[in-house]
């Protein structure tokens, strides 16, 4: 069942934009606003599914070759508009009707805003450096919105949490679509490094690394660590099944080597999960940058 989700997620975030491309490129325009229509309600539906799409699955570097031929289309369609009125062609009543049009326009700008709106946040961040190193890293899940951040948004404390894979040569987080084998995607094994200077509050270690597909639920950490970075408490989750090199009560500086990207909790696939929340409150999460940046669903970066 996962994975038939996951199937038609991944094709609906590439056939979508290119079927909104394609009714673009192929439209017979009535009049300006006919083709001004088309050009917004095209973009919308783009930029949902290039912001909260699944291309990770595929390739990250489809979403630019998304936007080049949606630029393409735009551009190749504009002339055609020379010699048509303004407002266009009339049917039996005198009207012209683009209800249609500016429903689905009027959906998905709602849906814009709000993933959008999950890219920014409100109050004091905790300044972190990025965990992972010699790579390109892309968020999986991450940002202020629930729709960026599904699995997280819903609990307090994970609100702003992020699961960060790696990228191979061809933009996948593994070697195949959904392969069975954890040494084939690109994470599993990386090292992981301290993200601030702090005390190791918490540590567990000795579950097993979960095949692909088969989470552990009884343990949604699975092997962990907890710093205390200042006023903030930051856990890092799903590590290698004996890696971890740090104890509690440890002190650890900023960039030491603490464990190895594994596959054990609650989670389908190697990732690493981070997360952050207020020291004396717990329940209270808090929002995560890097070097100043803050991460999203579908932000990559070279580190």
């Amino acid at each position: 069942m996962f994975l038939t989700f996951i199937v038609i997620l991944t094709f609906v975030t590439v056939a979508v934009p290119l079927l909104a491309t394609a009714w673009l490129l192929k439209g017979k325009f009535k009049s300006r606003i006919d083709w001004l229509l088309r050009v917004f309600v095209s973009a919308a539906l783009i930029v949902f599914f290039l912001l909260a799409g699944t291309w990770v699955f595929l390739s990250v570097w489809l979403k630019y070759a998304v936007k080049a031929l949606f630029v393409y289309a735009v551009i190749k369609t504009f002339p055609r508009l020379e010699d048509r009125k303004i407002f266009g062609k009339r049917d039996d009543k005198g009207k012209v009707s683009y209800n249609g049009r500016l429903a689905v326009l009027v959906i998905f700008l709602a849906l814009d805003f709000f993933v959008i709106k999950g890219r920014f946040f409100k109050g004091d961040a905790t300044e972190l450096s990025f965990p992972l190193k010699d790579g390109r890293f892309l968020v999986a899940q991450g940002g202020a919105s629930p729709i960026t951040n599904i699995f997280h948004n819903s609990d307090p404390s994970q609100r702003f949490a992020l699961d960060i894979v790696k990228l191979n040569a061809l933009g996948n987080r593994a070697n195949g679509f959904f392969p069975g084998e954890l040494s084939r995607y690109k994470a599993f094994g990386e090292v992981v490094y301290s993200p601030c200077s702090g005390v190791i509050a918490g540590v567990a270690d000795g579950l097993p690394d979960n095949k692909p597909r088969q989470a552990d639920r009884k343990n949604p950490a699975g092997n962990h660590i907890v710093i205390d970075c200042g006023k903030s408490r930051v856990l890092l989750a799903h590590l290698l099944n004996g890696s971890i090199t740090v104890k509690a009560g440890q002190f650890v500086k900023g960039s030491q080597v603490l464990a190895r990207v594994g596959n054990s909790g609650n989670t389908s696939e190697p990732h690493l999960h981070i997360q952050a929340w207020d020291i004396d409150k717990p329940e209270k999460a808090l929002p995560l940058t890097f070097d100043g940046e803050f991460l999203v669903m579908n932000s990559t970066l070279r580190n």
